[in-house]
Parts: C-alpha cells; sequence; structure tokens
C-alpha cells in the first residue's frame, strides 16, 4: 500500500510519527510519501519541501507567504497525482491540507483523511458541513468534538491523542532534574515561548519582562526557557540567557521537571495538561490578525486547550494586550496559590484522551479502502 501524507509543524510531525508506525506494523510492503520532519523522515519519509515552509501562525503571515505557500501546494498536488497513492492524509494544517484534498476528490479516486479535526467549533463553524465532500473521513482527537462530528453525520474516527499514552506522567522528577542541570533546591518555572518564529518574536519582549522582575524579585526560583534549537533563542530573550536556562530540544522533559510553566497557546498546553502542570497561557500575534479572528471568527470562550477540554477555567489565559511581564507575574504567583486544585483538574484530562488501541489507525484505513 502507498499512502501520501502531509504535516505543516512540529506538532503534526509527532503526530504523523506515531501513525506511520502503527500503519508500518499493520500494512507489509507500505511506502509512505509526502511532506513531514525529523520524526516522520526517521521513519523512512523524503520530505517534498521542508515543513517550516508551511508554518506560519494567525491569518496575516499566511497572506504574506500566500504566493509561496500556494506554489507549493500546487507542485504537491502535482506529484501525488503522479505518484498515485490509495490514500492522501493531511496531518493537522488543515487550511494547507483542505486544498490538497479538494483536488484529489475532484480528480482523482484517491481516498483523503484529514488527521486532526479542522477546528470548527472554534471558528468557522459551517465548515463541518462541507467535511463529508472534502475527507473520506476525519481522525477526531477529542471526545467533544467526537460528538459533534456526530451530531453532523461527519464520517470520523475517534483516535484519541498520542500524548496521552506517550507522556510519562510517573517520571522521577528528581533524575530528570540531574540529567538538566536544574538545582534540585528550587521552584522551577518552565517557559515555552513557542515552535514558530512569529510566536516567538511576539512573545520575547513581554516573556523578558516578566523574567526581569520575577527573577530580582524571586531569587529562589530557577526560571528554563524551553526551546526547539539555537537559532529560536533571540531579540530580548537572547540578551537575558545568562539570567536564566536555556535547554534545547526537551520540553516534555523540562515540562515534566517544572513546578509550572508559562506556555504559547497550542499543543505545548495540552502536554503540561496531559503532565498535570499548573500553567498560565499566553498568546501574542499579529495585530490585524488577532482583530479579524476575535472581532469575526472566533467562537469560543477559551483559547488554550485544558479550558477548552474541561469547558471550565483551570489555568489562566493571557491575551494579546494581557501578554505584558506584569501580567504573568500576577498570573504566575496566582497559579502557585492555587497549585494543588489545579493540578487535581488537569489530571482528569489525560484519561478522557487515551485510546489504548495501537491499531486504530490501520483499522480505519482498512474501512475507508473497503468502501
Amino acid at each position: 500500500m502507498k499512502i501520501a501524507v502531509c504535516a505543516g509543524e512540529k506538532s503534526g510531525d509527532a503526530l504523523g510519527h506515531e501513525l506511520i508506525v502503527d500503519l508500518k506494523e499493520n500494512f507489509e510492503n507500505l511506502e509512505v510519501i509526502g511532506v513531514g520532519g525529523p520524526l516522520m523522515e526517521g521513519e523512512g519519509l523524503k520530505s517534498f519541501f521542508p515543513i517550516k515552509e508551511i508554518s506560519y501562525m494567525g491569518l496575516i503571515d499566511p497572506l504574506l507567504n500566500l504566493r509561496k505557500i500556494l506554489k507549493l501546494r500546487k507542485n504537491f498536488i502535482n506529484f501525488i497525482k503522479k505518484e498515485n497513492p490509495d490514500v492522501f492524509i493531511g496531518i493537522d494544517s488543515p487550511s494547507f491540507n483542505s486544498g490538497i484534498c479538494k483536488a484529489l476528490r475532484r480528480d482523482t479516486s484517491i481516498k483523503t483523511v484529514q488527521y486532526v479535526c479542522p477546528q470548527f467549533w472554534a471558528w468557522r463553524y459551517g465548515r463541518v458541513h462541507k467535511f463529508n465532500s472534502l475527507y473520506h473521513r476525519v481522525f477526531s482527537l477529542f471526545p467533544f468534538e467526537s460528538q459533534l462530528l456526530k451530531k453532523h453525520g461527519v464520517n470520523f474516527s475517534y483516535v484519541g491523542h498520542p500524548l496521552a499514552k506517550n507522556l510519562s506522567v510517573d517520571s522521577n522528577e528528581e533524575e530528570l532534574k540531574k540529567n538538566l542541570g536544574i538545582p534540585l533546591d528550587k521552584k522551577v518555572i518552565a517557559i515555552l515561548p513557542g515552535s514558530r518564529k512569529s510566536e516567538i518574536y511576539h512573545h520575547s519582549k513581554p516573556l523578558a519582562e516578566f523574567i526581569n522582575t520575577y527573577k530580582n524579585q524571586n531569587a529562589d526560583v530557577e526560571i528554563i526557557l524551553a526551546l526547539n534549537k539555537e537559532s529560536d533563542l533571540s531579540g530580548e530573550l537572547k540578551q537575558l540567557s545568562k539570567k536564566i536556562s536555556v535547554i534545547y530540544d526537551s520540553t516534555q522533559k523540562v515540562l515534566a521537571s517544572c513546578n509550572i510553566a508559562i506556555v504559547a497557546s497550542g499543543t505545548a498546553t495540552l502536554e503540561a495538561a496531559i503532565l498535570a502542570k499548573p500553567m498560565v497561557v499566553i498568546y501574542k500575534s499579529n495585530k490585524l490578525s488577532n482583530f479579524i479572528l476575535s472581532n469575526f471568527f472566533l467562537k469560543t470562550k477559551f483559547i488554550s486547550l485544558p479550558n477548552i477540554l474541561s469547558q471550565e477555567k483551570i489555568v489562566f489565559e493571557l491575551r494579546q494586550n494581557q501578554v505584558s511581564g506584569k501580567e504573568i507575574s500576577e498570573k504566575v504567583e496566582l497559579t502557585f496559590k492555587n497549585q494543588e486544585v489545579i493540578v487535581k483538574k488537569l489530571s482528569l484530562i489525560r484519561d478522557s484522551l487515551l485510546v489504548k488501541d495501537s491499531n486504530k489507525f490501520s483499522i480505519a484505513l482498512r474501512e475507508i479502502l473497503a468502501k
């Protein structure tokens, strides 16, 4: 069997990795083509182009790079048509992948799957009515999302979230701290400013303000900045790197070692929730992009996955102008005070996302191919 895949960012690469591992174990002579990151490449994928080429946040950044993105997608669609796989699986990045699925449904007999349901429940709810014409199947990560898909008659499979299975919640914290060079006698605050350049750019200044203020007032606290790679260290955060610890390519280990975290809205908030780590969630983007999203599209009460999944405010969320050194400091102090209650509530999230069947993708694909 031949499958084509497309993951557009780091979190999608992790999802794609688990997908390929499952399929390899259950299909003989499996060939995987398409786009992915280092984890998927480690399973034998030769990426058609680097995933960083389509990894942009918000509305404005993608628009500024639209010509490049559309050209990449057109070339990729032509590549898929030529290779003629049995199935195309778009992994997250729905804006990019939906265009591919639309072209494949129109021009070929290739089956189409969207792994990670487009967040229609957060913005542009009406999209849900087009899912069956775009995708033969949607792989859903969250229980509440699956209920909505069922309500609207969408063809879906609930696959849970691999982080619930793969993230160890029983790590030896002391051992982790020793291995990462983190002092054992201090409280630890982890800072995860995001994985994309635009996220890090917008979050750098307020995070630097927080570090300066908080470090001066709390010498007994260790602050750790967790980044994917050295080139991510830039701007105000780079200037402060001597005041704090900076650790690369070990985000999950840093989260597992901390007492609380300051996390950019996204997959990392789910990682922190599964590890039951109290957090302050921040989100700052291009002002125009945020204005358009907030006033015309965004339909959810919350922006962070822990709060959305729980349908209540468990962790603090700071958006746009709220993201300042002063506000972050205040919310960090309140989070420390309510640490025990927050941990208890976050602990419930992991079980709801756990699907133990390791053949879930293979079972779903066999159903799709049989029709």
